[in-house]
This record gives C-alpha cells, structure tokens and sequence, in this order.
C-alpha cells in the first residue's frame, strides 16, 4: 500500500470511530499540536525530550531569552545582566513578576532554583543547564549573582537555559511535586497533565510578557501520536491543527492540500558517524583506531546523494563536527572527505584490510538514512551489522566505551555555541570516543575563556584537526518539516523549538 493510501486508510478509520469529532481550528481559540514522543518527566532540569525542551519555552521562563531571528541575547525575567568578573554574573530581576500559583518570584527564587538543581542528591538528568555554576548568592530582593565554576565562555548562551522555579512552591511540594503539577511564570500554565493521554496547556492572563511577549492563543493541546500516518490523518481530519517531522514523501503529498501550509528548514540539529578512534572498545583487531580506515569510512559514503534522495529539503552536507552557524564553528582549513569509493577501497587496502571487515553500527532513528549508509560501506568492503537501539541506550553504550562505529543526531540542547556540542563529544568527556588530549586541551582552553577571540583561536585548530584525523564523520544537518493549518501563523525556527506563544489564528 503506498503511503497516500495508508494515510487515507488511517483518516476514514478516524472518522468512522469518531476521534476527530471535536474539530481543531481557530473557532475556540485552541491549537492542537502532536508529535511522536513526549517527556517523561516534564521538568526542564529533568528531561531532554525536544517534546520537553518545548515544553519548558510555554511554561517556565529563563533571566534571558535568545532571539532566534536575530541571535540577540534580551532581557527577560532579568531587566539587566553584567559580568561582575570573570566568574561572576550578576542578575538585577524585574519587579512584581508573578508565578501561575500567585507566588511572586525575584532573585531569591533564582538563587534557590540554580543551588536545588546543582546538589549532586536530587540527581538532574539534564544537568549540562547548570553544570558550568558552581552556586548561586542572594545580594537583595531584585539581586542575585551566579558564581560560575571557571570563567566559561558560551555563559550568556547557557544563561537562556537556566529556568527559573518559583522557589516556595518547589521547596515545599519538591521535584517530584513539581513534576505531578507543574507551576512556572512561562506564557502558559499546565490546565491538565495526563501522561500517555494529553497534557493541556491554558494562556496565563497574568503573563508579565517580557521578550516572549503576550500569546495570542488561549489554550494549547498536546497529545502523542507515535505513528507518523495517523498523525497525518488527524490532521486531515480536522483533529489536529500542528504536526512536525513530516518525511519527504508524505510532505510531497501533503503540499497539494489547500487548507494546508508545508515548511521545511535547517536545524541546528546535525546527523554525525562517531567512530572508536581512541580505542575504548580496545585496540587489538579494532580497524577504528587506523587512521586510514576511518577515511575510508568518510570517502565510502555518498552524503550528497543520501541528502537529496532522502533526507530532503532543508538539509546541508557537513565537513565539521559542529554546525556552521555555531559560535567557533570554523569552517577555514578544515579537511573534506569527498564520495569516492575507489579511494576508501585504496585506503582500506594500505591499512591492512583488502577484503574489508565486519563491525557492528549501533543507531536508533531514521532508519532509511541509516540503511542507505550500510549498504555504501558494503560496497567497498565494510561490512556493517545493524545494532538498532533506543536512543538512552546509545548514549549510555557510548558514554561506557563500548561502541565501536555509531550513527546518532544531537540538536546541541538548542545551544548556538561549540561548546554545547564539539566541547561535548571530544573534550575528554565520557562522550568522547577520539580521546585526543591535545584537542581536549584546546577546547577547554576555548570553553574557559570570556573573551571571543580567545575562544575562537582556541576552537579552530581543534576543529581542524578533528577534521584532519577523520574523528567523526559529520553527515548532514537535520531538516525539520511541518504541516499546520492553513489558517495558523507560525514561524518555525532553526533551534527546533516551536514558539506557540508567538503563534495566532488568521480571523
């Protein structure tokens, strides 16, 4: 059956059992969005679900927000921001900024929110918001100063991720409180949270505004959908308003609906092939840790032509292990590995392996891309087993030195800076499979710089020699399609986060 037929079938299957009943559109104010996950645990510090980071923009808000238009740092729930030295920023906060539960929240909400989330006992699973502090200090009502580790340089960019918690409320009920029903000062307060059902979102007329300004939309409904056809079809239907991460095919189908508007775009998402270069799966009989081998690997796979047969619209070929647009992401004097089989069946050959070899590639979305890439490394001799897991179990296994070629994404937590990414994965951390000290150092060097240009000179040459010696193979960056109701404005954005609060219905 193809995939027009499906995705019809789904529909009349929809409507004869009455799902979309209750029509989504602008005639109550209401827009319902789904997608294919959801967190399990909806606190920011608590999740890295994107379906969460979501979340987290409509219901809590941050001291300062990032323009994603202009890449502009404004102030928020802070009036003003200064780096007092080179460890420490000191926050003046607006004045009478109110919870959804009433609670008004100023700096010693701050102060508490950042110590909660940094003591090693409450176990944050998306500690890299607050890992770079080291504590925070109430000077007055308005006042709070956050006392960083190390002069960090990506600071006012990590700054837009610290999430403010009304404190009273969190001290009082506690994470897991918190979790169960969730209080910000964000846009939007949680009316309904039913896990695995829906979780609806209510405009909070008390919204003080700031750089997110006032939503227009009254009340937002979320439901997962695991299965892309029936999402398709619900929106067909009429029962919802908003899906993403629409493949290429279903997007080519939809685009001739009327009622209807399909946008695809670049997102600082990036597809990469990490490879066992520092030998952590051990050295003997490991073909990873051989320079010549890992070019073959970038030499035997036609990036180019998976991007325009399948990945689709909005996507770019990569040469860095970073993306473009990412603070210190140079792309001067870098090494490019252009499609060439004869070349990695050559290279294979001078490392010792003539007939090629056998390894396992672990991998965990986008399964066709992933299909595409072992059936390129089959044809010059590399013969890649499919290890398909969940993306948890990935993480861990790398994060244990237990894989050897991996295909994976990271969306850098939204994060425009090189820290959130190359830091992340060759900086000596679990993360990092090269193991090279002398481009750990550099990157440390970077990362603890406040001055940009020290950074930058630091950044590059890491880079270059990622490149060089072929660490990671840098696929593509990730393209993100929409389709939503013909009848919304709404603007999506390269950092994966759709702001519903600047969202409207057409009258």
């Amino acid at each position: 059956m193809s995939v027009i037929a499906r995705i019809a079938a789904a529909a009349a299957l929809l409507c004869s059992i009455g799902i979309a009943a209750v029509q989504a559109g602008p005639a109550d104010n209401t827009l319902r969005w789904a997608s294919d996950s959801e967190p399990a645990n909806i606190i920011p510090y608590q999740n890295t679900v994107r379906e969460g980071v979501v979340m987290g923009y409509l219901i809590w808000d941050a001291p300062t927000y990032r323009d994603p238009a202009t890449g502009e740092y404004r102030m928020h729930l802070a009036e003003s921001v200064r780096l007092v030295d080179d460890t420490t920023i000191e926050l003046r906060m607006r004045d009478g900024i109110t919870a959804h539960n009433g609670e008004v929240v100023d700096a010693q909400d701050v102060a508490d929110t950042v110590n909660i989330m940094l003591d090693p006992a409450n176990r944050i699973v998306n500690f890299q918001r607050v890992a770079w502090l080291s504590r925070a200090e109430v000077v007055d009502a308005r006042t709070v100063r956050l006392i960083m580790k190390e002069p960090y340089g990506p600071w006012q960019e990590y700054l837009t991720n610290v999430v403010v918690m009304p404190s009273d409320y969190l001290k009082r009920v506690g994470l897991e409180g918190m979790a169960r029903e969730p209080v910000g000062t964000g846009p939007y307060r949680v009316a309904e949270l039913a896990p695995g059902r829906q979780t609806v979102l209510q405009r909070f007329d008390r919204y003080f505004g700031g750089a997110k300004g006032q939503p227009a939309i009254e009340r937002l409904i979320f439901r997962r959908i695991p299965e892309g056809n029936t999402r398709i079809a619900e929106l067909l239907t009429g029962g919802l308003d908003w899906i993403w991460r629409v493949l290429p095919d279903q997007a080519r189908n939809l685009s001739t609906r009327r009622n209807l508007t399909i946008v695809s775009g670049e997102t600082v998402r990036i597809v990469y092939m990490g490879m066992d270069a520092g030998g952590r799966t051990g050295r003997e009989n490991n073909p990873m840790t051989d320079l010549r081998v890992r070019q073959a690997v970038a030499h035997a796979i036609d990036r180019v032509g998976i991007v325009r047969n399948l990945v689709g619209e909005g996507a770019q070929v990569l040469h860095t292990p970073c993306h473009p647009e990412q603070f210190g992401c140079t792309q001067e004097g870098i090494t490019r590995y252009d499609y060439s089989p004869a070349r990695a069946r050559a290279l294979l050959a001078e490392a010792g392996y003539p007939d090629g070899f056998e390894v396992s590639l672990m991998a965990y979305r986008e399964r066709p891309w992933v299909e595409a890439v072992i059936g390129q490394l089959r044809a010059v001799g590399i013969r890649a087993r499919l290890n398909w897991v969940q993306a948890d179990t990935s993480s861990s296994e790398v994060r244990a030195g237990n894989v050897r070629l991996n295909m994976a994404a990271w969306g850098s937590t939204s994060l425009y800076d090189v820290a959130a990414i190359t830091s992340y994965f060759f900086g000596g951390t679990p993360n990092d499979m090269a193991r090279d000290p002398d481009v750990a150092a550099l990157l440390r060097r970077g990362d603890s710089s406040t001055d940009p240009q020290v950074r930058l000179a630091a950044y590059a040459p890491a880079i270059r020699r990622i490149t060089e010696q072929a660490y990671w193979l840098p696929m593509w960056t990730f393209p993100l399609t929409y389709a939503f109701n013909s009848q919304l404005e709404f603007r999506p954005s390269a950092d994966e986060v759709p702001r519903f609060f600047e969202a409207r219905w057409r009258r």
